[in-house]
């Protein structure tokens, strides 16, 4: 029994670097996201208020694009995935390379908290610029104009290009 509880006590946590599933897990109930930096353990396919308590649900790929003449457009998340992240109060809070980010709020990734409770800061990589120039996508736009394709001339008498 108390090699149970002492495998239980140094279980990785949700946010901790991995290379993969067994850095996260010895039981198979968390699994290592190796498309982040130094991996993410984490759980994929949570639901609201189902992370272990130091996590939070985040949903990502709810919404089709983050432009704010879109959001009448879109329809439900058909898309959504769902993680478990790391909650945090400051960036000191996560490990290097990542950022304490409020996904409660409006944020450059259309994520979403899915727990009804807490603040919705998680550590994530630092958010992405925000994108430049104007985005037609959901909006009325200018109609495109493609120049018609040069013709050869014909000679009248023999119906032959020149």
């Amino acid at each position: 029994m108390l090699a149970a509880l002492a495998l239980w006590a140094c279980q990785p946590e949700i946010g901790d670097s991995c290379a993969n599933a067994a850095d996260c897990s010895q039981t198979a109930d968390r699994t290592c996201d190796t498309t982040l930096p130094g991996g993410y353990c984490t759980e994929f396919g949570c639901s609201g208020d189902t992370c272990p308590s130091e996590a939070a649900c985040i949903g990502y790929q709810g919404v089709v694009s983050t432009a704010l003449e879109c959001a009448d457009l879109q329809a439900r998340p058909r898309l959504l995935r769902t993680v478990c992240m790391r909650t945090c109060r400051r960036d000191s809070d996560c490990r290097g390379g990542y950022v304490c980010v409020d996904m409660g709020q409006p944020n450059s990734w259309g994520a979403q908290l899915l727990d009804s409770s807490g603040s919705g800061r998680v550590c994530s990589l630092p958010p992405p610029p925000p994108a430049e120039g104007e985005s037609e996508v959901c909006g009325p736009s200018a109609p495109l104009m493609v120049p018609p394709p040069e013709l050869p001339e014909l000679d009248a008498g023999t119906g032959d290009a020149q």
